[in-house]
């Protein structure tokens, strides 16, 4: 799968070579390391004869490394049971490369590479840099390491619009019981560029000394988890810009991609998203609204950035926030406001190229209402702050709650999504995501994601139902067993799932046509 960054330029950044602190600088080939880890003066660091071998097998691989001629060796700054040996090239300082060492054993523990080493416009074949990664686990890692993970998994990670910059990763994961670990990278890592060149390896161990993990053999059936992941509720439903073939369409989507622990059959909550909850929505929780639409800006043309932060969250920005920063990056400006004695921040996004624009604040500093908002009465101050800016008269609202973790009843937010409706269908790419705190009564969280032009959606006649939608789903969609290690504090072990495998995209049913078919991710 392809995870695109919309950013100009890809960043590089290579630890800086430290200088003094009782090093070993050297212009030399692994001979020459090799000979002085034999002989270590009083100011030398002895580098291990398994660490020269890895150096030596690490220039067969990657020639262009033999010419990083100024070599450093330390004891690490932050373990003194490991080496850094630092290479560069003595005209050019952006040609450099990392390699960190077990101090006994001389083992590899990391690797980074500059890419300005080598020619940015190489290009290899998908298969061949599989390859090129298994060979340098196999020499750099070593047999027992690489036995230790499963077969190879390949990604890449696209910079720029045009694709001008494409990294591979070679992944080995290290499998628990026959199955891996989602959302952590346990294993081996092989970084690329896409001439198939070594720009980082590394070794994450899975360490389970003292920590119980679930046997899968005692996991529900899947198809219980099926009957509960595949339903009418769980599907988003609207116009699209690009569905079929290109063209305008309507479709059924999954809202989210729910998790069930295995061993109960239970839906587990995840971390909360003001925009989806769950996952799973009744018809009480969806309602068609009409709004007085006004059509006005979010940021007024002449409104300097303090009056934006306080038109939007009604807040009094000199009283409450000792410091302020503002940061434009790709063509993305980030208001931030922030007071380090009570903890009170704010913040505003604003993509100047998409128009999107979302903010949050931290409400610290006002006392909790006598009696919480009602859904109700949260859903009309959402209403409220959504309805100056809005320009069409005819929405629908999705309605989600967050409840405190504390006492599990009490709710924390309400979170409600907006879609702007056309042909009395709505629009999934005109939205508004508004959260209220019901105990503040105030509006902290909101996000407008909504095309700068106006679009006409054709008139279309649906001929599937939300039950026949879900059925397709369910006949395309995998549901997989496996671990996640969420890493909370009382959660820190890993959890036996059951979960979607999306990795061949997101869901999607035309509901005209009752195809099938994986779309893409938004970003």
């Amino acid at each position: 799968m392809t995870q695109k960054w919309k950013s100009a330029t890809a960043a590089f950044a290579v630890t800086t070579m430290l200088l003094g602190t009782g090093a070993q600088a050297f212009a030399a080939s692994p001979e020459m390391i090799l000979k002085n880890a034999e002989n270590p003066s009083k100011e030398q660091v002895k580098l291990p004869a398994r660490a020269v071998e890895i150096v030596a097998a690490l220039e067969k691989l990657e020639p262009a490394l033999k010419a990083l001629t100024l070599r450093e060796v330390v004891i690490s700054d932050y373990d003194e049971n490991q080496v850094d040996l630092y290479i560069s090239h003595p005209a050019d300082t952006e040609m450099s490369a990392y390699l960190l060492f077990d101090r006994q054993s001389g083992e590899l523990l990391g690797y980074e590479a500059s890419p300005f080493i080598w020619e940015e416009n190489e290009k290899v074949t998908d298969e061949a840099i599989v390859q090129k990664a298994e060979k340098a686990v196999q020499e750099l890692f070593g047999e027992k390491k690489r036995k230790m993970t499963d077969a190879p998994q390949l990604s890449k990670t696209v910079y720029d619009e045009e694709e001008l910059f494409i990294y591979p990763n070679v992944y080995f994961p290290i499998l628990l019981n026959g199955l891996e670990i989602d959302e952590a990278r346990y294993g081996i890592e092989v970084e690329m560029d896409s001439g198939g060149h070594l720009l980082g390896l590394s070794f994450q161990p899975l360490d389970l000394t003292g920590i119980q993990v679930a046997d899968p053999k005692k996991a529900v059936t899947k198809e219980e988890i099926r009957k509960q992941i595949f339903t009418p509720e769980r599907l988003r439903y609207g116009y699209v810009w690009e569905g079929t073939d290109g063209k305008p369409g309507i479709e059924y989507t999954m809202r989210t991609a729910p998790v069930f622990d295995a061993l109960t059959g239970k839906e587990i909550e995840m971390e909360w998203g003001a925009d989806e909850g769950d996952g799973k929505l009744h018809t009480s929780d969806i309602k068609d609204i009409s709004l007085k639409p006004q059509g006005k800006p979010f940021i007024a043309k002449d409104a300097t950035d303090q009056q934006i932060l306080e038109n939007l969250f009604e807040v009094d920005a000199k009283k409450l926030y000792t410091t302020y920063r503002k940061d434009e990056q790709q063509g993305e400006i980030t208001y931030d406001w922030s007071n380090p004695i009570d903890f009170n921040r704010a913040s505003i996004m604003v993509n100047k190229v998409t128009g999107d624009i979302g903010g949050y604040v931290n409400l610290a500093h006002i006392e909790n209402l006598s009696v919480p908002l009602t859904k109700e009465q949260s859903l009309q101050k959402a209403i409220t702050f959504l309805e100056p800016h809005a320009k069409k008269a005819e929405w629908q609202v999705e309605m989600y709650e967050e409840i405190k973790k504390e006492d599990k009843k009490s709710v924390e937010q309400y979170g409600f999504l907006f879609f702007e409706k056309q042909n009395g269908i709505p629009l999934m790419e005109y939205s508004y995501g508004v959260a209220i705190d019901p105990n503040k009564g105030k509006v902290v969280e909101f996000v407008a994601s909504v095309p700068a032009e106006d679009r006409k959606y054709p008139v279309l006649k649906p001929s599937v139902t939300a039950q026949q939608a879900a059925d397709s789903v369910s006949k395309q969609v995998p549901v997989k067993l496996t671990y996640i290690w969420p890493r909370s504090g009382e959660k820190n072990a890993p959890i036996l799932v059951y979960k979607l495998d999306t990795s061949k995209g997101w869901p999607t049913v035309d509901a005209v046509n009752g195809s099938f078919k994986w779309g893409e991710y938004e970003d």
